[in-house]
């Protein structure tokens, strides 16, 4: 399966990490557009139609958990992977955000060449 041209969603309050995460995909080939919180991450969802969501929690507005659950309420979601990408390290976070249908959980900071193989994974799997 060709990975390349297969569109994610960056959603986080943190402009370093959009960029560098958005940079690193990019380069591999994906199509990626981001987000600074979760209004704006989920109406640019609805537009985008993204393959995979990697979605902070701890964000002004919409908080991460609040996203998902908006998220996966819409039908047109159900089969979108999405990931929490989180400094929040706690086994309570962690477990509400499976609870709110997250597909993963991965806590910052994460060295990008393993968040590259893992976003891989996940998108081939969405397929």
């Amino acid at each position: 399966m060709n990975l390349q041209g297969k569109r994610i969603l960056v959603i986080d309050d943190e402009p370093d990490i959009r960029e560098f995460v958005t940079y690193n995909l990019v380069k591999k080939g994906y199509a990626v557009v981001s987000a600074a919180d979760g209004i704006s991450g989920y109406e640019l969802a609805v537009k985008f139609e993204p393959d995979l969501i990697l979605l902070d929690i701890l964000m002004p507005g919409l908080n991460g958990y609040e996203t998902c659950r908006k998220l996966r309420e819409n039908p047109g979601f159900a089969k979108t992977q999405i990931v929490f990408l989180s400094a929040l390290n706690q086994s309570y976070a962690k477990d509400l955000g499976f609870k709110m249908d997250a597909d993963a959980y991965l806590t910052k900071p994460v060295r990008m060449e393993f968040l590259v193989r893992r976003v891989d994974q996940w998108v081939r799997n969405a397929g």
